[in-house]
């Protein structure tokens, strides 16, 4: 259960003599609190102003998700860092809290946390009001939610709580941290100027044999390594690591349960298993064998997918 929350007095506290705010975020003790407004991350919810001990952070490779424009956070307790150990087993300390919040149009919609508890890591999750006031809990092990946006012209489902853990801890088996946005690929310079780890990381530059091939390999990165990392747990698969995914793809049969065929031909696209599952598999009308990728976290196919993949296919 959620066990990362307390309620402590803010240091900052009102010229008028109000009661200063309480953040839950500075001790590790009750129960995720009903609102965001709450938590501590935010110093007004309604204007998404965080506090200034919070980091907002870009990751280099961006994950799609519904065309939603996303903002993250992270929360380090006072006098700590992320320990660096090598190229990817980075180290949050107890209290780390990384929020990642989801908007449409300008309106925030979902919150997501990861929370670095004395039990090992555990998962949040608040939707926000209409009036994107603030936003509330949704509480226990929770279901997936449907949510309507744009007056019905896009269906955003908030996910599982299982949902989280199937993404967060298969990612962890392979890189030894759930935290898929901050890593050696990931990193920018934000986090590094902010000074949030115990010594100044290595990071990775993607670096394609040609310029498409690159971004095909950044959009692997952001989008497909958290579950194609080779590793053993049954979410995972081959690896789309940067040093991998020509290798595994190119000229190579799919291991799909549903149909055979091969990952990527060369100048081909349609006839690429890997394009047409991230491409078309998603589409209304596909009657084919194979299942839409990602299968979590996209209920509207990427539009920028189909040339980002089907440029690098075509020029091999």
């Amino acid at each position: 259960m959620l066990g990362l929350v307390g309620l402590l007095l803010c240091a900052c506290g009102s010229s008028s003599g109000e009661e200063p705010a309480k953040r839950w975020l500075l001790t590790l003790d009750d129960p995720l609190p009903e609102r965001l407004s709450e938590v501590g991350l935010y110093q007004n919810v309604a204007a998404r102003a965080v506090y200034a001990d919070v980091v907002a952070y870009v990751p280099n490779h961006p994950l799609y998700s519904n065309g939603l424009d996303k903002e993250r956070h992270l929360y380090l307790p006072e006098g700590t860092a992320v320990q660096v150990d090598g190229a990817q087993a980075w180290t949050f300390p107890v209290g780390a809290v990384l929020a990642k919040t989801f908007v449409y149009e300008g309106a925030a919609v979902e919150t997501r946390l990861l929370l670095r508890t004395p039990d090992g890591w555990d998962y949040g999750l608040y939707q926000w009001l209409p009036d994107a006031s603030d936003a509330e809990v949704v509480p226990g092990n929770w279901v997936e939610v449907p949510v309507e946006l744009g007056g019905g012209e896009l269906t955003h489902t908030l996910p599982s709580r299982l949902d989280c853990r199937t993404c967060h801890e298969t990612h962890e088996a392979v890189a030894d941290s759930p935290v898929i946005g901050i890593s050696s690929l990931q990193t920018g310079a934000d986090l590094i100027d902010a000074e949030v780890f115990s010594e100044p990381p290595n990071t990775t530059a993607v670096q394609g044999r040609t310029d498409k091939e690159t971004v095909a390999l950044s959009y692997f990165v952001g989008n497909c390594i958290a579950c194609h990392n080779g590793g053993e747990s049954i979410n995972s698969a081959f690896s789309l690591y940067p040093e991998d995914a020509v290798t595994n793809t190119v000229d190579q049969p799919t291991e799909s349960e549903t149909g055979e065929g091969i990952r990527v031909v060369p100048g081909n696209p349609d006839q690429s298993v890997l394009y047409i599952t991230v491409v078309e598999a998603g589409t209304p009308g596909y009657r084919g064998p194979f299942k839409a990728m990602p299968p979590l976290g996209a209920d509207v196919i990427d539009p920028d997918a189909s040339g980002v993949l089907g440029d690098w296919i075509e020029n091999l």
